[in-house]
């Protein structure tokens, strides 16, 4: 099944292809960006002036992460060996080069973020565009209604059982961990910028989940990498930069999320070399937007165009009822004499 890494959230929507948008490559461009300018190429790659307008203020908390830039002769390399021993003693960085030569050119950007949920959900199935999928919601056995896992749940639109924005919130962070099953715009930044939209769009007192309604959300595992060949090999005209072309661009995401929680390890490098109804159903079973996103930050650190189940734990359909639903219209029950 087709996924796309994004460099950015300009990239259009594709019917059957999942997207995945993740800022270690733009904290890494930033890098350069302040010190050299602008990136310029030749020839200058349209994502290359994407690039260069990423907005990154607020996105990130500096503590989840660890990011810079330089030569080889400048200790770069060292330094960010350091900085991810010191906030991260488990890092396993994949794409850090083992050596660094004195005029090589190196960024690097990492990112990890874990999300618990103070309770966890209940596992169940789903049926999500026609395949039964493993997933996490509210009820389990016959105890169906939880006030610890509802409370957990934000509902901030509701427009049917097919199109609504909710957040799962984990604990007293300033994360949000927003699902919006809604319709894709022409591209991915433009859906974010809907989802976004939609936020507290409910009356207060309709965001909290009420008694036995429902909520059922797939479970989400991914690790993935994408070289950008864009950038690869295109001889840079900054000024400081002349002479100089990359030799690897490249970005890897790994993700999760399930009744527990949420958990992102990212990395990237550039070496050169409406009014809800009565009951409603929060059933996450067509294709939607996952975001995790700082609050007050102009776009998430994490963003996913779910489409297809390449990512989900597939199960088996459940078998037939052994007998059908007894349906009492159509019952002729005789007449008294």
């Amino acid at each position: 099944m087709p996924v796309t890494m994004c460099a950015t959230l300009a990239e259009p929507h594709v019917p059957g292809t999942d997207l995945v948008f993740c800022v270690p490559l733009a904290l890494a461009w930033r890098k350069l960006q302040d010190r050299f300018g602008p990136l310029r190429f030749d020839p200058q790659p349209f994502l290359a002036d994407a690039m260069n307008r990423v907005p990154l203020d607020k996105v990130i908390d500096p503590a989840w992460c660890v990011t810079g830039a330089g030569f080889g002769a400048e200790g770069v390399l060292e330094q960010l060996r350091s900085e991810l021993h010191a906030k991260f003693p488990d890092a396993d960085p994949r794409l850090l080069p083992s050596s660094l030569a004195p005029d090589a050119l190196l960024a690097y950007g990492y990112l990890s973020r874990d999300l618990q949920f103070p309770t966890v959900f209940a596992v169940r199935n789903l049926c999500f565009q026609g395949q039964y999928v493993r997933a996490f919601g509210i009820n389990d056995g016959p105890h169906p209604d939880n006030p610890a896992r509802s409370a957990q749940v934000i509902a901030h639109d509701y427009v049917s059982s097919d199109e609504f924005v909710i957040e799962l919130c984990a604990g007293h962070t300033e994360d949000r961990i927003l699902i919006a099953q809604i319709p894709p715009c022409s591209r991915l930044g433009v859906t974010v910028g809907a989802a976004l939209d939609r936020l507290e769009r409910l009356r207060p007192e309709d965001r909290a989940l009420r008694p036995h309604e429902e909520l059922s959300v797939p479970r989400l595992q991914f690790d993935i990498s994408r070289r950008f060949d864009e950038f690869v090999g295109r001889p840079l005209c900054n000024q400081a930069l002349q002479g100089r072309s990359f030799d690897d661009v490249q970005q890897r995401v790994k993700f999760r999320l399930d009744e527990s929680g949420a958990s992102v390890t990212a990395e990237a490098v550039m070496h050169g070399y409406g009014v809800p109804a009565p009951k409603r159903y929060f059933f996450v079973r067509k294709p939607f937007l996952l975001m995790l996103i700082r609050r007050a930050a102009p776009i998430p650190y994490l963003a996913l165009w779910v489409e297809t189940t390449a990512w989900m734990q597939e199960q088996p359909a459940p078998p037939p009822p052994a007998f059908p639903p007894f349906d009492p219209s159509s019952w002729n029950a005789p007449r008294l004499r």
